[in-house]
Formats: C-alpha cells, sequence, structure tokens
C-alpha cells in the first residue's frame, strides 16, 4: 500500500486553515465595526459571536450552540456552531422578530433609577413610571444608531483597503490579461485578437492598465457581459499600439451551466511546467534524454526562440519531423547554481483515429485578415476540394494542407449567388499558423487555422475509411451519431476521472466532435470510445479503441508553465493607493453584478455560496498569502455592499428604518417592522437555501 503523502496533506491543510482564518477575520472586522461604536456610544454590548449559536439537532443527536465562549466583563464572547456570519448582541436590540416584545419590555427600567436616584413610591398602587435604559440601543439618538448600524460596513472598506495595501506593498503575483492564443471561430478570433496581444481597459467606466488578471478582472468582466452586450476591450498589439475592440462574448453551455467566455487561451512561457511537464503517451514523454519540470526551450533546430508565441510557430511548422530542443535546466542544491544546458530530440505526435469521417457543413466564420479573407472566401461557402484534392475526412485537412504553407494552391466552393448555386475557384495562399492545427477544446468547430477558417461537422458519417476501428466494428455511411461516451476497461477508475463522469452525450456547440477527436489523442490503452449511432430508425451502440496512424500530430504533449507577473508598489502611499482603487473596483463589480442579476441579464447560477467562497479562498491561499488578501478585500467589498442593500434585517434594511424614523420623528410601526424583518428573512433564507443548493449540484453532483 502506498505511503501518505504528509507534505500533501500538509499543503491541503495549510491551504484549509489559511483561507478559514482569513473568512473568519473578514466576519470579525465586521463585527467589530459594530461593537466599537456601539460602545463609544454608550450602549451594552451583552454578546460579540463569529458564528450562529442556533440550537442543532441531526436526528436523536443534539449538538451544541457555541463552541467556545468565555464572560468578560460585561459581554459574552464566543464562536458560534453554525459558521455563517457573526453578530453582536446589543441591549434592546435583537434581530429575531419573535423576541421583540421580551427586548422592549426588557429595557424599561424606572425613570428613577434611569435618573440615578433611589425608586420610591408613595402607594405600592400607583404604578411605577419607566423610560428605556440609558445603556440600550433603542434610547440612542437616530445619529447614534446610524452610527452603530453603518460600522460594519465601514469597517469591512477599511480594512479592505488595508488587506489590498499588505498585498501591493508584499507583492501580488497574477496571469496577465495576455493573449496566449485564441479558440478559431470564438469572438476573439472573429476581432482580429493575436498571440501577444494585451489588454489593458475592460469596459468604458474602467481605467487604463498593464496589470489586469486573467483568471479575475477579464473573466469577471466576460461575465458580467455575458452573451447579451458587447465587452468594450483596449488591446495593446505587440507594435506598441493601442486598439479598440468591441466583442461580444460567446456562452458555451456544458452540463447545466452557461459558461460565456472570448475564447482567449492565457499566455504561457517557454518553461515546462514544474510538477506535470509533458502529458504521459505523447511524444514529449518520449524525449531523449527525458524532459524534466522548470526546463526552459531555448532553441529548437538551432533556432533561438524569441517568445512563447516563436516557440509554438516552430513546433506547428515542424509538426511531421523530429525536433532537437536546447533546454537551460536548473541544477540541484548541491551543484553550481548556473544551469546548465541540455540538448534532447523529441519525435513527431502520431494521431489516433477510429475512422470515421463526418459530413462537412458551409463555412461559420473568417477570420480578419486570414488568406481566407484576402482570398475571397465567405460565410455559407461549401467546401469542394482543397489543391485539387477531395475534402474527405476533414479531420485530416490541416495535415493534408501544411504540405503547402507559404504556397498558392486552389480551393473549389459552392457558393449560393442570388438564390442559385454555383462552384467557384479561388486561389489561397495558407500560412504557417500561430499554433497547433489540430488541437480543440469545449466549443472548438472544426478550423484550418493556415487558411483562417471555421465550419461545423454534422454529425453524420460521410464515409468510414478501410480497416479502421469504425469500419471493423460496422459502421457505415449515413449512420447518425446519437451520442457519445468515454468509458474505460479499468474497474477501479472513477466515473469522475471521465470526461462527463463518463455519461453519453450528443454532440452540439460545445461538445464537438474536434473535441472528442482532440481528447482520444490522450487514450490510454484501457480508454474506449463509446458511440450510439442510429441506422433506418435503428439504434445501436459500438465500443471503439483508437488506431495509431501514420499521420503526425502538432502536439507532442509539452507542457508550458503559465506566464505570470508580481505588482509591487514601490512605497506605502503607492501601496495605500493601489488598495484604494482596488477596492472601489471590487465594490463597483459587485454594485454591477447585482444590477445585472435584478434586470435578469445575468443567470441565478452564477450565485455562489460558502463552499464556492471557501473553495476560491482555498485556491487563492495557495498561491501565497497576497493572493488572499487580494481576495479578502474583494470579499470584504462584497460583504459591505450586500450588507447594505435595503432588506430588512440586514444592516441596510435597519438604516432605512432609522432614515424613516429621522425623518417622521417617530420610530416605524413596530408590527410593520416585525412583518418587513420577517419577509426580509425568510428572503435571506430562501436565499442561502438556493446558493447552498448551487454549491452541492457544483462541487458534489
Amino acid at each position: 500500500m502506498a505511503g501518505i503523502d504528509w507534505h500533501h496533506v500538509g499543503s491541503v491543510a495549510w491551504m484549509i486553515s489559511t483561507a478559514a482564518i482569513g473568512l473568519g477575520f473578514v466576519i470579525f472586522v465586521h463585527e467589530l465595526g459594530h461593537f466599537v461604536v456601539a460602545k463609544l456610544c454608550g450602549v451594552k454590548c451583552e454578546k460579540f459571536y463569529i458564528g450562529f449559536d442556533f440550537p442543532l439537532s441531526i436526528g436523536p443527536l443534539r449538538l451544541p450552540s457555541r463552541l467556545y465562549h468565555v464572560q468578560w466583563g460585561e459581554t459574552e464572547y464566543g464562536i458560534g456552531i453554525l459558521p455563517l456570519g457573526g453578530y453582536v448582541k446589543m441591549l434592546g436590540q435583537d434581530d429575531n422578530p419573535a423576541n421583540a416584545q421580551r427586548e422592549a419590555d426588557r429595557i424599561r427600567v424606572p425613570k428613577a433609577s434611569a435618573d440615578g436616584d433611589a425608586a420610591t413610591s408613595e402607594s405600592s398602587e400607583q404604578p411605577i413610571e419607566t423610560v428605556l435604559d440609558p445603556r440600550s440601543y433603542p434610547a440612542k439618538r437616530v445619529p447614534l444608531r446610524m452610527a452603530i448600524i453603518s460600522a460594519g460596513v465601514v469597517m469591512n472598506l477599511i480594512f479592505a483597503v488595508i488587506f489590498a495595501a499588505f498585498a501591493f506593498s508584499a507583492g501580488v503575483p497574477y496571469t496577465p490579461c495576455e493573449v496566449g492564443g485564441t479558440i478559431p471561430g470564438s469572438p476573439a478570433w472573429r476581432n482580429g485578437l493575436t498571440p501577444g496581444d494585451r489588454i489593458v481597459q475592460l469596459g468604458t467606466s474602467s481605467r487604463k492598465s498593464d496589470h489586469l488578471r486573467f483568471d479575475w478582472d477579464l473573466r469577471n468582466a466576460v461575465g458580467m457581459a455575458g452573451d447579451r452586450e458587447d465587452l468594450q476591450l483596449v488591446v495593446k498589439k505587440a507594435n506598441g499600439k493601442e486598439e479598440s475592440v468591441s466583442v461580444r462574448p460567446m456562452v458555451t453551455r456544458l452540463d447545466g451551466d452557461e459558461l460565456p467566455m472570448l475564447g482567449i487561451e492565457p499566455a504561457t512561457t517557454t518553461q515546462l511546467a514544474a510538477k506535470t511537464p509533458v502529458i504521459p503517451g505523447y511524444s514529449a514523454s518520449k524525449a531523449t534524454p527525458a524532459l524534466k519540470g522548470g526546463d526552459r526551450i531555448m532553441a529548437v533546430d538551432g533556432e533561438p526562440i524569441k517568445n512563447p508565441t516563436h516557440l509554438l510557430h516552430i513546433l506547428a511548422a515542424r509538426a511531421k519531423e523530429p525536433v532537437t530542443l536546447l533546454l537551460e535546466r536548473a541544477t540541484d542544491s548541491k551543484s553550481p547554481a548556473q544551469p546548465q544546458q541540455v540538448t534532447t530530440t523529441v519525435p513527431p505526435n502520431y494521431a489516433k483515429r477510429i475512422g470515421l469521417a463526418l459530413a462537412v457543413a458551409p463555412i461559420s466564420g473568417i477570420q480578419p485578415d486570414s488568406p481566407a479573407s484576402q482570398a475571397g472566401l465567405r460565410e455559407g461557402d461549401q467546401l469542394i476540394s482543397i489543391a485539387g484534392e477531395p475534402i474527405g475526412d476533414p479531420m485530416t485537412l490541416t495535415n493534408r494542407i501544411s504540405a503547402h504553407y507559404g504556397k498558392e494552391i486552389e480551393i473549389k466552393v459552392m457558393r449560393n449567388e442570388g438564390g442559385a448555386k454555383a462552384e467557384q475557384s479561388l486561389r489561397i495562399t495558407p500560412a504557417t499558423p500561430d499554433s497547433y492545427e489540430n488541437t480543440f477544446t469545449v466549443g472548438s468547430p472544426m478550423a484550418i487555422r493556415s487558411l483562417g477558417i471555421v465550419f461545423p461537422l454534422i454529425p453524420r458519417v460521410a464515409e468510414v475509411l478501410k480497416d479502421s476501428p469504425a469500419a471493423k466494428a460496422g459502421l457505415q455511411a449515413g449512420d447518425e451519431i446519437a451520442t457519445v461516451a468515454f468509458a474505460s476497461d479499468d474497474p477501479k477508475r472513477k466515473p469522475d476521472a471521465l470526461i462527463n463522469q463518463g455519461k453519453p452525450f450528443a454532440l452540439n456547440e460545445a461538445l464537438t466532435w474536434p473535441f472528442v477527436f482532440d481528447r482520444i489523442q490522450s487514450f490510454g490503452s484501457d480508454d474506449t470510445l463509446v458511440l450510439e449511432y442510429r441506422r433506418a430508425n435503428q439504434l445501436a451502440t459500438v465500443r471503439l479503441k483508437p488506431a495509431v496512424t501514420t499521420e503526425t500530430y502538432a502536439d507532442r504533449g509539452f507542457v508550458f508553465a503559465p506566464l505570470t507577473e508580481t505588482r509591487t508598489a514601490e512605497s506605502w502611499s503607492e501601496a495605500v493607493v493601489l488598495g484604494l482603487r482596488q477596492t472601489t473596483e471590487d465594490a463597483s463589480r459587485v454594485f454591477g453584478f447585482l444590477k445585472k442579476l435584478v434586470s435578469g441579464s445575468i443567470s441565478p447560477k452564477n450565485l455562489g455560496g460558502p463552499i464556492s467562497i471557501a473553495a476560491v479562498a482555498g485556491a487563492e491561499a495557495s498561491q501565497g498569502i497576497s493572493r488572499l488578501l487580494m481576495f479578502l478585500t474583494f470579499l470584504s467589498a462584497n460583504l459591505a455592499v450586500l450588507n447594505f442593500l435595503p432588506i430588512p434585517a440586514l444592516d441596510g434594511g435597519h438604516m432605512v428604518f432609522l432614515l424613516a424614523e429621522g425623518i417622521r420623528g417617530k420610530p416605524v410601526d413596530e408590527r410593520m417592522q416585525v412583518a418587513l424583518t420577517l419577509a426580509g428573512v425568510a428572503c435571506l433564507l430562501g436565499l442561502m437555501i438556493f446558493v447552498f443548493a448551487l454549491d452541492i449540484g457544483r462541487f458534489f453532483l
């Protein structure tokens, strides 16, 4: 039995504990604001709790309401069993409407006692005049109560700035908004974004910055835009010129989730990833001598590498031949610090195929300034032949065209002109692509990067290749692919490790045939493709084992480390300015999200609950304290905005009641307050159940 990886266990424990402490501190800061200002205003604080001390029961098991508590002076400090927030219990104030009357009675004291005199009465039958306890919350003037209620939000905003300032002073590592590549057919591809471009502005209301974060600023901006409105970008090209681009994100629907995307891949480096430098089974894993994590590729076949885009360009152009790499390799701690140079040879990678050629649909997209655009190809053109050869299997087109890079060839299409179809012959010069031709991802249509065109594939078999696994299984031209599933013959392999958890899926805009083809390339001996097909209205199923062909596959299985940069403030004053700016942007982002949520522009499915928050916090904690502090900045700004919404039971709801009291000169009717508070509590509980259900479905189902 394998031993326990205590280093991994320790790392996970550190990540969880760091995230828990960070989240707990954000809550603590909020409640501390209420507590401190209440004390300064002379209000008695009876409890200060992180978490709620509600009695909980699981069947016959009754859980304690609190994990820890201590009485110190007049206040009980504690940690509640329910880690969903915190509260300060002030004399005369209770968020539970059921306790309103009892609390109101409890804070009535004899007038003489309130004045500091001994309580006396001439007759035991005469009622004693009572007043509000001067140390109770209701006894304070409206401005003081407003200060107490708003203190939590103000404290969150102050500490958001502090969190961000400390992060920037230490240095915040991030993935910059630099284009590493674009998915063919995506909005970014259609708008001409190319590798090396850097996005410096998102939307018209934000500032320009060279430090926008790919995995935070860009993803949030795209999520906010959805597919209902354009996202305005300012892009700095490789030559330093800036261009304004208006992009409408597309939405990919996968497993019931809607994923807005521009189709931009993050930039990478020329250094191999530390933990997994190559994909097992690909030719990079057969390099001699072997590649190691952290190796930096300095040259390919003697040609020095200028940048990651140049590296991919060379590898794409030489897909059919072995390549010799000059590597810079770090030495171990016992050797001199100077990196050593290593030369290794990587053989070509060979494609795995099942032998099915699907039918080709008309061209659905043409990249700006591409060979196809210059040759006069149009959307809607139906490909007939390329370089004198019929289309055949579209998945082999990229390799067949690679022999003609830089050479003019003929392409024939069927074009609809004025309602009549006519064959057109055009001259086109394929260009060496800036990335691998035949690699695809979720949402990829069939693409020929060297021409700059995309077109869908119809889930209907146009041809079955002779002696292929598909031919041996009895598949025929005209069969319609109903569903596809990825299976494993290994009984120990869990369904979670398979695409779509091993469940069958129909080919669609997200799970395309090119995507299936790409995943087949990483199949091991235990992997199987299960196809359900329809022939003459009858359904049948076949299990196919892909066969290795003599056709090369451009991607050799290198796994490159992502490009990261660090933003560090040069002084504390700059750190505070950056922290203030970050807090303002984060709070504005929350306001914008809520506005779109109310208007229906964003699906409520995009909400995240405590599990999502903890997961993101843990992921950020694993990237370092600075990244965690930046997330806590966002969380603090988020908590400040949400808590100040005009919803009864939240601080914003209390503020509305206080404003009404200040204007009217008397409190809002108690029965109305109770009714509205109950409604607010019901809404919040419903929302809590909803986001919990989303989290459970997102992480466990």
